[in-house]
Order: C-alpha cells, then sequence, then structure tokens
C-alpha cells in the first residue's frame, strides 16, 4: 500500500493518493488506485477516481469502492465502466471476485467485442 499521505489511527489508516496491490496467493494481481482510501481490518475503501486494474486487462473505473482482502470481492454501488479488450461495460452497480473471476452487475450497458480464434 503506496501513498502521498497516510495517518495511522488505532483501528485504521487513511491514505492520500492511495495505491493498493494485491497480489496474495492470487491467480491475478489486482492495482487499485484513487484520491483516498481507508485500510480497516481487512476492508479498503477507496474514494475519488477510483480505478482497479487486474495484470490480464480487465479494469473499472467508478467513484467508490471497497475491496476485501479475505473475500477477494470488490464492490461498488455507485456506477462504473468496465474495460476489457476493446469491450465496454457500464452499470450501477458491480461485484467482482478477483479469486473466482466473477462479476456481478446491475442495469448494464455493454459493447462486447468478440475477438477471432
Amino acid at each position: 500500500m503506496l501513498g502521498s499521505s497516510a495517518t495511522r489511527y488505532a483501528n485504521r489508516y487513511t491514505v492520500k493518493n492511495i495505491d493498493y496491490t494485491d497480489n496474495e496467493k492470487k491467480e491475478y494481481i489486482a492495482n487499485m488506485k484513487a484520491n483516498n482510501g481507508i485500510y480497516k481490518n481487512d476492508l479498503v475503501t477507496l474514494t475519488g477516481n477510483v480505478v482497479y486494474v487486474r495484470d490480464d486487462g480487465l479494469t473499472f473505473k467508478t467513484q467508490k469502492a471497497v475491496y476485501n482482502k479475505k473475500s477477494s470481492n470488490v464492490v461498488s454501488n455507485v456506477g462504473y465502466v468496465a474495460y476489457f479488450n476493446d469491450s465496454i461495460v457500464r452499470g450501477s452497480y458491480i461485484k467482482y471476485n478477483n479469486e473466482k473471476n466473477r462479476i456481478f452487475s446491475k442495469n448494464v450497458r455493454a459493447k462486447i467485442q468478440l475477438q477471432e480464434r
């Protein structure tokens, strides 16, 4: 976990310009950046220009997300835009599990580019 400045409290850390990478025993490495972050217990709460990037190219952007280290879930309920290869997906809610490679979303609008094999 990196940032431009951080404050340690008894039960949490607050971080400006947070840059958080979770690469513990996962198939894919996930990196999250945001204007602000709070790390408390096993939750990382990100706010302001949140960008989630996985090393296989999956990216999504939102204004708020919560990442749970134990479950590998990242959740945003304020709207998002996701990119994978040339595909673009927009929705009002996303729950993504990095370990299981599963995405659940609401109110989805998608532009999918199929690739030839």
